[in-house]
């Protein structure tokens, strides 16, 4: 049963995507390509397959997989001369070209060179479809700023990006703020289509009821979606397969799954490890450390491009026992073979997760063996992309973050009545908020089901470098055995950014250098968490009371340790950054980032303006003095000031509830409360954001006199001190850039 065919016999014989008419020639282009292919494998031919965008030969890679006979050739159409094409021999084989824009200068080429090859947009105006655009591209433009103004994601986004989710944002907005009725049931069409494109049937269903009224066909189409949703269901639970399902859910921190309620009953009846934990915070280092077991500082392990059956333990342990594997994720591809990959190739990284659902279901229905499928969901990743984004949030980080969290715990609702109940089910994610507080980015979600499995919080510390040992657990053993795997302290660590694009645009736009650029390496007990970077800076503190800041780059502080006594101790566990990785080729560009770090370093005075500020609150008795915000700014402030300036804050001012002070144990009071506040003994009240200095110093000229008003920046001027930007913030002119950089 071909669950894909059968829902696009659906979407095509009620014209469903008659407003986006290039989704079936995508299809149709695909299914030539297969049929091509599939007759040079047959015939063993070889061929050659030439383009000038490497997002559409990946798509044909993905398609060709592993037979020798095929190979690929990127060439740059902006070198009119192509001269790399002088010495590639292209005589001894079919040669198909790929590109579509600029394939003009290349056929040139061929012709001169008396090269005979075949344009497949010819092949598929051959067979009757006419393409006025790339056939593997279905969104109409990268619309990711349209939802995420001034937060993106890469400064280059290579290859297309659909934005899905973006499309339907637009329409949807549409429909609600358009008075024009026929606009307003084009705009529900198009909705209803793009969520069965990304096949959200949870949200597809909310149109059916609208567009009704207008056309009582879609009772009828949503009968036969109906009927192929319950034959798929039936066919896959029926099969009883013994298969393990991983949903990796992208950088959600620990805690934040207590706001998905389907996921929280789920967890009810599993084994929840409570202190889980990845080695580095990134999504590619998590995937090493689970399958391979390796850490990428201590082993090497960045070294290793590629998950194989050669250097996995997991996946040897996995085939040994006769599982296959199956991985749906656009962002993982460059790390797992093609034999383990989905069928569908993901154009972008950002592909919705309902989709990856599905196609797992769809293969799920042709596979006749047990499974591991790990669907790879980079929903929960920023920039949070939804189905529930309007105009009046979709500016709004956090609310999109909320959103993501509903969407996808709906969808895991909805997919998982799908699933046999004898399947192990795996929940987790690989990192935290990367701009979050340190801890938050190695506490990771980690959850276990199998109905066989006693319900239980698993305290003790859990690493992903362990996963093989538990999944090992659960195959042979059918039980979890925590002395196997619990550990008395987790080591965490980062490397140097090195990325030669990352750091040109550091340099490039005098970018501000941040903590995260930095490599270090660190320890996590039941007690502590210990960070020592490479620039010589040291973070100890206690996990229960970690603040709402993180340490400054330009500032050592009292409050950066916590307890002197426990740092040797923690300094032996942690080790030395190994030289290997500092004299390693991959890192030579990070060496620039130290020259920045020390000429800016040279030159800074924020000591000097911390100690000032330490001065202006110094006299004031205890508890009476508040931070206006509530934000980065006035978690920072309260980090830097000293122990008996820390027993004179009161609280903050933020109308926000959820603001990032609340995680201090303090109150956070609303704007309209300063008369409150001032009744429960607040003196002063401190402006602690340079950025939104004009507006808060407005805002302070309605508060009662009483109320002394300590502007910090105003402080600093009058003292002499220099600060034209956050307090925490060194000056930086622009020849601290001048380090050399090899741009070009």
């Amino acid at each position: 049963m071909d669950i894909n065919a059968a829902l696009n016999e659906v979407i095509f014989k009620y014209h469903l995507d008659r407003y986006y008419p290039h989704y079936r020639n995508m299809y149709e282009a695909e299914r030539i390509l297969c049929d091509i292919i599939s007759e040079i494998k047959r015939d063993n031919r070889k061929a050659v397959f030439v383009g000038d965008d490497k997002t559409g030969i990946a798509f044909i890679q993905n398609i060709v997989r592993d037979y020798k006979g095929i190979r690929f050739l990127f060439y740059n159409r902006y070198d009119t001369e192509l001269k790399n094409l002088e010495s590639v021999n292209l005589e001894d084989c079919e040669v198909y070209l790929t590109s579509f824009y600029g394939a003009e200068y290349i056929e040139r080429w061929f012709r001169v060179h008396e090269i005979q090859y075949k344009w497949i947009y010819d092949i598929f105006g051959e067979r009757g479809y006419f393409l006025q655009r790339e056939f593997f591209v279905f969104g109409k433009e990268d619309l990711l700023n349209l939802v995420a103004p001034r937060e993106i994601i890469h400064d280059s986004r290579i290859g297309y990006t659909e934005s899905i989710q973006c499309e339907l944002y637009c329409q949807q907005n549409k429909y609600e703020n358009t008075d024009n009725a026929e606009t307003k049931r084009i705009a529900l069409e198009k909705s209803l289509f793009l969520s069965l494109y990304m096949r959200n049937f949870v949200e597809a269903r909310k149109y059916i009821p609208l567009l009704t009224q207008y056309d009582s066909k879609f009772e009828k189409v949503w009968d036969e979606i109906q009927n192929l949703l319950h034959m798929a269901k039936e066919a896959i639970v029926n099969k009883n397969q013994k298969d393990i399902i991983m949903y990796w859910l992208d950088a959600l921190p620990y805690g934040d799954e207590k706001n998905m309620p389907y996921l929280q009953s789920v967890f009810q009846n599993s084994v929840v490890f409570d202190n889980a934990f990845t080695y580095i915070p990134y999504t590619h280092s998590a995937l090493r450390a689970m399958f391979l077991g390796k850490k990428d500082i201590d082993d090497q392990a960045y070294r290793i491009k590629n998950i194989t059956i050669e250097n996995s333990p997991v996946i040897q342990f996995l085939e040994e026992r006769g599982y296959h594997i199956k991985v749906f994720s656009g962002y993982l591809n460059d790390s797992i073979p093609f034999d383990y990959q989905s069928d569908r190739f993901y154009i972008d990284g950002y592909v919705p997760c309902s989709l990856k659902l599905w196609d797992m279901l769809s293969e799920m229905l042709l596979e006749s063996e047990k499974t591991l499928w790990l669907v790879h969901a980079m929903d929960t990743h920023f920039p949070f992309l939804n189905s529930m984004m309007r105009d009046n949030n979709y500016h709004d980080k956090k609310v999109r973050q909320k959103q993501v969290r509903l969407e996808i715990d709906e969808l895991l609702a909805f997919y998982e009545s799908f699933i046999s109940k004898e399947s192990v089910r795996i929940y987790m994610s690989d990192h935290g908020k990367k701009y979050g507080a340190i801890h938050e980015d190695f506490h990771v979600v980690f959850s276990i089901y199998k109905r066989s499995l006693e319900p239980r919080r698993v305290q003790g510390l859990f690493s992903l470098l362990d996963f093989g040992t538990v999944l090992k657990q659960i195959i042979m053993e059918e039980n979890i055995k925590e002395e196997d795997f619990v550990r008395e302290y987790i080591e965490v660590g980062n490397m140097d950014r090195y990325s030669f694009h990352d750091l040109k645009v550091l340099f490039q736009n005098k970018k501000e250098l941040s903590l995260l650029y930095f490599g270090y390496k660190g320890i996590i007990d039941q007690d502590y968490i210990y960070i020592h970077y490479r620039t010589g800076k040291e973070w100890l503190a206690r996990r229960n009371d970690v603040p709402a800041c993180n340490p400054l780059l330009f500032l050592n502080c009292d409050n950066d340790i916590c307890n002197s006594e426990r740092l040797g101790y923690y300094r032996n566990l942690a080790g030395e950054y190994p030289v290997a990785l500092e004299q390693d080729d991959k890192f030579k560009y990070s060496k620039y980032l130290y020259y920045l770090y020390d000429n800016i370093l040279r030159q800074s005075n924020v000591k000097e303006r911390i100690d000032k500020i330490n001065q202006l609150i110094a006299d004031y008795p205890a508890a009476s003095v508040a931070i206006r915000t509530g934000g980065i700014h006035s978690a920072t402030l309260y980090y830097v000031l000293t122990q008996e300036n820390k027993a004179k804050i009161w609280g903050f001012i933020d109308d926000d509830n959820e603001c990032q002070c609340s995680r201090l144990p303090l109150p956070v009071a609303h704007t309209s409360q300063i008369e409150k506040i001032k009744k429960e003994g607040v003196m002063a009240i401190v402006l602690s954001s340079y950025d939104y200095l004009d507006i808060l110093r407005k805002e302070s000229r309605k508060w009662p006199k009483e109320i002394a008003i300590l502007d910090i920046y105003s402080w600093l001027e009058e003292n002499g001190i220099m600060c034209t930007g956050n307090f925490y913030r060194p000056e930086i002119i622009e020849t601290d850039y001048d380090v050399g950089f090899p741009f070009g």
